[in-house]
């Protein structure tokens, strides 16, 4: 009786710090975005810029750092050039004051408000880690989901104090 509640008590931490997870990644992906890096190429007729070398991308209060980048963006009625999608790539890193991520690969899809986290996905909240081969955020849905592949196992780790 005593492990069932245990296993219970673990159950909602673990639930708790996905939907924190949500609430935190969703303010911290909307508005601009800047982006340098060593390289840029930018594909106007396909609607991609590939940044390359030491890449950063920040705004207030974010930060990514990867080796390599994909910006798939659309230009709208007005003229204005939108983004699609983005795509990081080795070595990925997200910071923000709440928490931080890795992964090796990071896919944000704009339309979908959706994060997936790939490779040897961590994410931390303070002290709490969680960690999978992927990691889903549904921003619209203030949902996550961490996967293991293979037959491996999700980990979480809580400090319950």
């Amino acid at each position: 009786m005593k492990e069932k509640r245990l296993n219970l008590k673990l159950f909602f931490w673990v639930l708790w710090f996905l939907l924190v997870l949500c609430l935190v990644v969703k303010s911290a992906i909307a508005d601009e975005l800047n982006i340098s890096s060593n390289k840029m190429e930018a594909f106007d007729s396909e609607g991609l810029a590939v940044f390359t070398g030491d890449v950063v991308a920040t705004k207030p209060g974010f930060k990514l750092t990867c080796d390599k980048m994909y910006v798939y963006y659309y230009t709208d009625p007005a003229g204005k050039k939108k983004v699609k999608k983005i795509v990081a790539l080795g070595g990925v890193v997200i910071r923000t004051p709440e928490w931080k991520a890795y992964a090796d690969k990071a896919v944000y899809f704009k339309k979908e408000e959706k994060l997936i986290l790939e490779n040897d996905a961590k994410v931390w909240y303070g002290k709490n880690l969680i960690e999978g081969d992927k990691v889903i955020v549904y921003f619209n849905q203030d949902k996550s989901e961490v996967f293991a592949e293979n037959q491996g196992r999700v980990k979480a780790q809580f400090l319950l104090k």
